[in-house]
C-alpha cells in the first residue's frame, strides 16, 4: 500500500526497514543564500526498487519543495516528521537514506554513519563489503563519519533521536542512470537487508 501527499509518497512494507529519498527533486537547502539545490536524479527509483524487493517501507518526496528534508529542522520538516512517525510505528531496525554523489567526489559510493554509535559504523562496514559484489565488484566506496557541524541530517536525526541504526548512502550518478549498475546496486542492498 502507498500513500501521497503533495510533497512525499510513503511506501508501506512488511520488514522492518525504513528507505528514503529526500532529494530527487529541487530543494531549498537552509542557508543565508537560500540556494535551491538540484535534485538527484533516479534516487526515488533506487528506493521504491529496494522497498519492492525487501519488503521494505519507503519515503520518498514527489515535487520540488522550499525546504531540505536532509538538513531542514524538525520543526520546519513535514518529511521528517514522517521518518519519526513511520520508524516509531513500524519499529524499524534501520534507515537507510538514499542520496545522490556529488560528482566532483572521486570515488563510486560514500557510505555516512554516526560516529558515536558502534552498531551504524559496524553496518556501514558490512554494507561496503556486500556492495562490491557482482556488477559493481571493484567499485570505490568509502566511509565516512557524519560531521558533527551542527547539521542535523535524517541520519543523524534518526541515529541520534530515534535510538535506530541509520546510514547515508551517496551513489554516483554513472551507477544511478546505468540499469544493470542500478539493479546489482539494488540487488546488493537488498542482501543487506536480508542478513538483518
Amino acid at each position: 500500500m502507498q500513500t501521497k501527499t503533495a510533497e512525499y509518497q510513503i511506501i508501506n512494507g512488511n520488514a522492518p526497514f525504513l528507505i528514503s529519498s529526500p532529494h530527487e527533486y529541487c530543494h531549498k537547502r537552509p542557508t543565508l543564500t537560500g540556494v535551491y539545490k538540484q535534485g538527484e536524479k533516479n534516487t526515488n527509483r533506487i528506493c521504491k526498487d529496494i522497498c519492492k524487493e525487501s519488503q521494505s517501507s519507503g519515503i520518498l518526496i514527489t515535487r520540488d519543495i522550499d525546504y531540505d528534508p536532509n538538513y531542514s529542522k524538525k520543526n520546519r520538516n513535514p518529511y521528517k516528521k514522517e521518518v519519526e512517525k513511520i520508524v516509531k510505528e513500524n519499529k524499524c531496525k534501520m534507515f537507510l537514506d538514499i542520496h545522490g554523489l556529488n560528482p566532483s567526489h572521486e570515488y563510486d559510493i560514500g557510505i555516512y554513519y554516526l560516529s558515536r554509535f558502534s552498531k551504524s559504523k559496524r553496518m556501514a562496514r558490512e554494507l561496503r563489503e556486500i556492495l562490491d559484489k557482482g556488477q559493481l565488484k571493484g567499485i570505490s566506496i568509502h566511509i565516512f563519519r557524519v560531521p558533527d557541524n551542527g547539521q542535523e541530517t535524517l541520519t543523524e536525526f534518526v541515529a541520534s533521536k530515534l535510538r535506530v541504526p541509520a546510514l547515508q548512502i551517496e551513489i554516483a550518478g554513472y551507477i544511478r542512470e546505468d540499469e544493470i549498475l542500478r539493479d546489482s546496486l539494488v540487488k546488493n542492498i537488498c542482501n543487506f537487508l536480508n542478513s538483518y
